[in-house]
């Protein structure tokens, strides 16, 4: 985790806290904005940050929306390069049988 993520995840931690506190108090809107803050702060510790492309020879950055799985491409391309590579080394592994030695 970067310095500047850190120093913000402790502010909403610190935030977090009193209204934690106020909480404890019977304060109920304390306590929504308590588990918003910890929220806010959890997703901030845990987001990594965008990014590169796997393809060996790419080194695009990968954009994240918040949604679904994270991309391991950049591109259509580049995922499509990478399957038919992999698929082409498949092939050169499997030993095709010798024709004539019944």
């Amino acid at each position: 985790m970067d310095t500047t993520r850190h120093i913000e995840v402790c502010a909403l931690l610190r935030r977090a806290e009193s209204a934690a506190q106020d909480a404890v108090n019977g304060d109920q809107a304390a306590a929504r904005t308590t588990l918003a803050l910890v929220a806010d702060a959890r997703q901030r510790a845990e987001d990594t940050g965008p990014g590169t492309c796997a393809h060996p020879d790419c080194s695009n950055e990968l954009h994240y929306v918040g949604r679904g799985r994270r991309p391991l491409y950049c591109s259509a391309r580049c995922r499509t390069d990478v399957y038919q590579a992999t698929q082409m080394a498949a092939r050169s592994l499997i030993k095709r049988p010798q024709r004539g030695t019944a």
